[in-house]
C-alpha cells in the first residue's frame, strides 16, 4: 500500500531526476515511476471479489428498478400517490446505480481518478442529487401516509400534488448538490511527480479541512439525521393508529357492536385495514434499509475530513471503505426485492413482466387475460383490489 501522506522526495543523481515515491530511499526515474504506477492500479485478488459483487449489484439493481417502473406504468390501478413516489425513488436508485456505481468501483480498485475534471464534477453532482432525491422521497412518502391515515380530513392527497412535490424534491436536491460543481478539483497525490503520470489523482473539494468538515456535517444533518427523525416520528404515529384500529375520519364504522353494519361492509373495512398495515410494514422496511445502508458511508466521510482516519490502520480503512461504499448501492438494488416480498401487487406485476420477457405462450396454450377491479372507498383513501382471470383454450 502506498503512503501518500509524506512529502515528495525528489533528488538529482548524475543529471537524472529521481523520485522516492515509496519513501524507502530508492531512486526511481520517470520511466520506473510510470511502470510502477501502471502496475499498482491492477486489481489484487481480493479486489476481483469486490468487482464481482459490484457487477451482481449492478445487474440486480438495474433489473429490479426497471421492473418497478414497468409495473406501475403497466397497471393503471397501481398509479396511486404512494406508488408515484416509489417510482420516483426507483428513478433515483437507477441514477445511483447507472451513474455512480461504475466510477465508485473504478476509484476503489485503482485508487485513482483519471476521467478528468468535468466527469469528476458531473458524477459527484449527480450522486448527491440522487441520494438527496432518495431520502427526500422517503420523507415525502412518510408525510403523505401520515396525513392519509392520521389526518385524513386535513389534507387531500392527489396525483397532481404528488407531481409538484416530486418536482420540488428534484429542484431542492439539485440546489444541495451545487457545491460539488463549484468546489470539486483534481488533486495529485503528494508523492506522485507532476507531469510524469496522470495516475493516482483524486477528485476532492477544493476547501480547507474545517470548511469541508462543516459541509459534511451539514449534509449529514440535512440529508440523513433530520429526514430520518421526521420519518421515524411519522411512522410511529402511523403504526399506533393502524394497529390500534381507530383511524380518524372513519368514526365507529369498524365497531363490531354497530348493528347497522352488514357483514360485507365489515369485511371490506377489515381488508382495507390489513392492506394498509402491509403497506406500512413495507415502507418502514424500506426506510430501515436506507438508514442502515447509508450510516457507514456518512460515518466514513465525516471521519475522513475530521482527521480521524490517520489513527486507524490502512488495511482496516480500506476494508471498511469497500463495505461503506458498496452498501448504498445494495440499498438501491434491494428496494425492488422488498417490494416483491412485501407487496402482492408488485409481486404479481413482476411475474407478468417476466412472462412477457419469456415470449408468447406455448403452442396449444394460447389464452387471454381479463383484469377486473374491485374498488373500495373510505373517507381517507380510495383503493383497488385487482383480480386476474385467465381463460385458456
Amino acid at each position: 500500500m502506498l503512503d501518500f501522506n509524506g512529502t515528495n522526495a525528489n533528488s538529482t543523481r548524475n543529471n537524472t531526476t529521481c523520485f522516492d515515491i515509496l519513501d524507502d530511499g530508492e531512486c526511481k526515474n520517470e520511466d520506473d515511476v510510470r511502470t510502477y504506477l501502471a502496475t499498482y492500479i491492477i486489481p489484487e485478488w481480493y479486489e476481483w471479489i469486490v468487482i464481482t459483487v459490484y457487477i451482481l449489484t449492478f445487474i440486480i439493481g438495474i433489473t429490479g428498478n426497471i421492473l418497478v417502473c414497468f409495473a406501475v406504468w403497466r397497471n393503471h390501478q397501481m398509479r396511486t400517490v404512494t406508488n408515484m413516489f416509489i417510482v420516483n425513488l426507483s428513478v433515483a436508485d437507477l441514477g445511483i446505480i447507472l451513474i455512480c456505481l461504475p466510477p465508485t468501483l473504478l476509484v476503489d480498485v485503482t485508487e485513482t481518478w483519471f476521467m478528468g475534471l468535468v466527469i469528476c464534477k458531473l458524477v459527484y453532482f449527480l450522486m448527491t442529487v440522487s441520494i438527496s432525491v432518495s431520502v427526500l422521497t422517503l420523507a415525502a412518502i412518510a408525510v403523505e401516509r401520515w396525513y392519509a391515515i392520521c389526518r385524513p380530513l386535513a389534507f387531500k392527497s392527489t396525483r397532481r400534488r404528488a407531481r409538484i412535490i416530486i418536482f420540488v424534491i428534484w429542484l431542492v436536491s439539485a440546489s444541495v448538490a451545487l457545491p460539488d460543481i463549484i468546489f470539486l478539483r483534481l488533486k495529485r497525490f503528494e508523492r506522485v511527480p507532476e507531469n510524469v503520470s496522470d495516475l493516482l489523482m483524486s477528485c476532492q473539494p477544493g476547501l480547507g479541512q474545517e470548511q469541508q468538515t462543516a459541509y459534511q456535517i451539514a449534509l449529514i444533518v440535512l440529508l440523513y439525521l433530520l429526514p430520518m427523525i421526521c420519518i421515524c416520528v411519522a411512522y410511529i404515529q402511523i403504526s399506533h393508529v393502524l394497529w390500534k384500529g381507530d383511524i380518524p375520519g372513519d368514526g365507529d364504522s369498524r365497531s363490531v357492536t354497530q348493528p347497522m353494519m352488514d357483514t360485507r361492509r365489515m369485511n371490506v373495512a377489515n381488508e382495507q385495514l390489513a392492506s394498509r398495515r402491509k403497506a406500512a410494514k413495507m415502507l418502514i422496511t424500506v426506510v430501515l434499509a436506507f438508514a442502515v445502508c447509508y450510516f457507514p458511508v456518512h460515518l466514513l466521510n465525516i471521519s475522513r475530513y475530521a482527521g480521524v482516519l490517520k489513527y486507524i490502520a490502512v488495511d482496516g480503512i480500506r476494508a471498511y471503505s469497500y463495505v461503506a461504499h458498496w452498501l448504498p448501492y445494495l440499498n438501491s438494488s434491494s428496494n425492488p426485492i422488498i417490494y416483491n416480498f412485501m407487496s402482492a401487487k408488485f409481486r404479481k406485476e413482476f411475474k407478468m413482466a417476466c412472462i412477457c420477457c419469456c415470449g408468447p405462450p406455448e403452442k396449444g396454450k394460447q389464452g387471454f387475460t381479463f383484469t377486473s377491479a374491485t374498488h373500495y372507498i373510505s373517507p381517507n383513501n380510495v383503493g383497488t383490489e385487482q383480480t386476474s382471470l385467465t381463460t385458456m383454450k
